[in-house]
């Protein structure tokens, strides 16, 4: 299943984000996918503004790994596996202890094998023109996929 939605500026992006952040549950994990500059952490910011969590605080955290995010309705954690690479290990995050009541957000989802948490998968990719295209990339809660936007 891929239901697609593009995005050509980054307030739709944030709106995406928002949309997306409405059906949120503790103990959700996304995992966020592609290449650099494909919107990933504008979608978090959205995500991050739409729990009532300060979007001007959220930054990438590709550099310190993890960034916490709190004051909102549910704490939002942000990590960045790009500077773990392929194959990268989750052990030291211990995402069992984040998802115990929280959202965690992992930009670059892919390097590392999250399948045990099962993660909502996204996509980013660079469009034409510089705009975004995100995608649900596997099956996702029923929740989640009503929230989506229709494709377009």
């Amino acid at each position: 299943m891929s239901s697609v939605v593009a995005c050509a500026r980054v307030e739709e992006t944030d709106a995406l984000g928002r949309r997306i952040a409405t059906v949120l549950e503790p103990g959700d994990l996304l995992s966020l996918e592609g290449p650099l500059g494909a919107g990933k952490t504008t979608l978090v910011r959205g995500i991050a503004g739409g729990l009532g969590v300060d979007p001007a605080a959220v930054r990438s955290p590709t550099f310190v790994l993890h960034h916490v995010y709190t004051g909102g309705r549910m704490t939002l954690h942000h990590l960045d596996l790009y500077r773990l690479g392929e194959g990268a290990s989750t052990d030291l995050l211990d995402l069992d202890g984040l998802l115990d009541g929280d959202v965690v957000a992992v930009e670059w989802g892919e390097l590392a094998d999250l399948e045990r948490w099962r993660p909502v998968r996204i996509g980013a990719e660079i469009a034409e023109q510089r705009g975004r295209v995100f995608s649900l990339l596997a099956e996702a809660p029923a929740r989640l996929r009503a929230a989506w936007p229709a494709e377009g």
